[in-house]
């Protein structure tokens, strides 16, 4: 066992703060945009909206206060399931951010001025609370947590079964509960066919916000350049760019084209036209494309500490 210290106990904290911030946000999220538009997200709390509106004629509670109950209780059977299968401290985070989204819905409750209860322009509830819960699904995963449901699934289904693509599971599953759940508004609280497209738009907004924060605005890119001036460009790029580059030979399958090789450098995406110029400039000729980097494990503040001049 890992002794604590006061920087790990500080790390630990600042994790669990950020988990907190990311189960809020889901809250808000759901509460604030996305229930008083009839939205259905996707996972459980889709489910748990659907489930609410069959419950809410017969056991007389108000639909915001016995969604929260509702949610918690379907999200039990998955974290059980992820104390036994996964433990570890991904279970726990998700626990607590369960037990945080729960709260906040709960006490949000009492504020229904909050809700955004304008029906006619349900195009901002689907774009800012899909925004919302996109930067919720990222700040969790980004400190190995989620806010439940699904995302459970996927990490017991990833690690008995890497192989399984699970975005693919995931997006089925969603876009399924999605239908039930639309199917299910739309005959109990008499919505048109409509609240299923603003539903998938939010849950596309949603995941597409989740991927851009991921990815960075200003994400690397690696660009291969095919190249006869390979030590003019090489050297243009370690002077330009203040970074480093690789060179690889390439076979020609004309004998009776000059001697060319593959330099391989990756770069912020703000910097692409300056690359371009700079490649142009050395070699017109030059054969080039280029391929998005999502992660750069050995330099993890690539975007802060490489500038150009």
């Amino acid at each position: 066992m890992k002794k604590l210290t006061a920087k790990s106990f500080l790390t630990k904290l600042t994790e669990y703060l950020w988990i907190t911030v990311a189960g809020v946000v889901n809250g808000i999220s759901m509460y604030t945009f996305i229930n008083p538009a009839h939205l259905i997200a996707g996972g459980i709390s889709g489910l748990s909206s659907a489930l609410t509106y069959i419950l809410v004629p017969f056991v007389g509670v108000e639909f915001e206060s016995l969604m929260s109950i509702v949610y918690f209780a379907l999200n039990i059977p998955l974290l059980i399931c992820s104390i036994i299968l996964l433990r570890g401290d991904f279970t726990f985070k998700t626990i607590w951010a369960t037990i945080v989204c729960t709260a906040t819905l709960a006490i949000l409750a009492y504020f229904p001025q909050l809700q955004f209860t304008d029906t006619s322009a349900r195009l901002i509830a689907v774009i800012f609370g899909g925004i919302m819960i996109g930067y919720a699904m990222y700040t969790a995963s980004e400190y190995n947590g989620s806010n439940g449901g699904t995302e459970v699934i996927a990490k017991i289904v990833s690690k008995y079964h890497p192989e399984i693509d699970l975005s693919k599971v995931i997006m089925i599953t969603n876009v399924f509960i999605n239908i039930i759940g639309s199917a299910i508004v739309i005959a109990v609280v008499g919505e048109s066919v409509s609240i299923a497209i603003y539903s998938l738009t939010y849950i596309f907004v949603g995941t597409t916000s989740m991927g851009m924060l991921k990815r960075g605005f200003n994400h690397p890119q690696k660009y291969l350049i095919v190249t006869t001036e390979y030590e003019q460009i090489m050297e243009d790029i370690t002077n330009h760019f203040k970074r480093g580059c690789s060179c690889v030979d390439v076979v020609n399958s004309d004998p009776n084209t000059p001697q060319r090789k593959m330099v391989i450098v990756i770069v912020q995406y703000r910097q692409i036209t300056q690359l371009k110029q700079l490649v142009k400039a050395r070699d017109p000729h030059a054969f080039t494309f280029v391929k998005d980097v999502h992660d750069i494990f050995s330099r993890p503040t690539f975007n802060r500490s490489y500038k150009t001049k």
